[in-house]
């Protein structure tokens, strides 16, 4: 990964935390709101419930001389919180006119507001209990999720005008240079742009390959028609006569590659010219120079691939 693009991904990360906290912030300030006028509503529909239901209710009255019933008050407010919890609604009655309902959930004691009730000759004193609103009813996965959109939606656009950018710097792609791919297994020669395969028999294909090999072994190599071919590459076209038994192309007498120089060099040149027929011009690092000039000054030349390069060159079944 570029550093550009490590630079545009700490800044979309950057974003979107910065996003999620401000969109959780107002998320937990508007659902508080939202719970205390809830809180407020609930209150005034429970006093309201009540106000209804008090003549059927057995209170205690000073003015009246009657005793209260507190079970039957207690059971009309268990009642009440059990309707409560089951719309789930965030409010309980605690206790009417000094008769507490059964122990509610710790959670609606630790928010107690007192109210009363006027009726006509009595006020009546009603205390609620409210649920906190606590850190975690503050919290959605709604903030989240917007913020990963809003970071999406700005970032995207960001990147591919960076994409953009950067295609436009980019310099023009230098042309495919060819490779010459020696494949031991099928005993062919080709280059890697066209894949056209061209067969050499034998000998000039086991010698070639090991000139190849040679060259690069040995950079600036001497071979003159006038001087013996080294041993060092008598041996290795040897061992790929011997590859080639064990892909099981020949079973023929191993030949002597010290003789026909020139035959083999012309049959290695020839299939050369076909392989690189559409582009003779990069043919060069792999063709072994021909003589120049006639008589004796013709074997001085060299037939060592003197331009040839590790990367220009693929054996296959090596």
């Amino acid at each position: 990964m570029s550093k550009q693009a490590d630079v545009r991904l700490a800044n979309s990360l950057l974003l979107f935390l910065i996003s999620l906290i401000i969109l959780q912030i107002i998320y937990f300030v508007a659902a508080n709101q939202a719970h205390q006028r809830q809180a407020q509503t609930l209150s005034l529909a429970l006093e309201k419930r009540i106000a209804l239901d008090l003549p059927w209710l057995r209170l205690p009255n000073d003015v009246m001389n009657s005793v209260a019933d507190e079970q039957s008050v207690r059971r009309y407010l268990d009642q009440l919180n059990q309707q409560a919890a089951e719309n789930g609604y965030a409010i309980r009655a605690l206790a009417l006119q000094g008769i507490s309902a059964t122990e509610p959930d710790g959670d609606f004691t630790s928010q107690e507001q007192a109210r009363e009730l006027h009726v006509p000759g009595q006020t009546l004193s009603l205390k609620l209990g409210f649920k906190t609103f606590t850190l975690l009813d503050g919290l959605s996965v709604y903030p989240l999720l917007a913020a990963l959109l809003f970071t999406l939606l700005v970032t995207r656009p960001r990147e591919q005008t960076g994409q953009q950018d950067d295609t436009d710097r980019e310099p023009e792609a230098l042309p495919a240079v060819p490779k010459l791919v020696v494949n031991l297994r099928e005993r062919t020669l080709c280059n890697s742009l066209d894949d056209k395969q061209v067969q050499l028999s034998n000998k000039p294909f086991c010698f070639y390959v090991a000139l190849l090999e040679y060259c690069l072994q040995h950079e600036n190599a001497a071979l003159n028609h006038n001087k013996n071919i080294p041993d060092e590459l008598l041996d290795l076209a040897n061992r790929y006569f011997y590859r080639l038994i064990e892909l099981g192309h020949t079973i023929r007498k191993r030949p002597d590659f010290s003789t026909n120089l020139d035959k083999m060099l012309s049959e290695i040149r020839a299939a050369l010219d076909d392989v690189f027929r559409d582009c003779p011009e990069v043919k060069a690092p792999f063709y072994p120079p021909k003589a120049q000039g006639e008589g004796s000054r013709s074997k001085l030349h060299n037939y060592a691939l003197e331009q040839l390069r590790t990367e220009d060159l693929e054996i296959i079944g090596k």
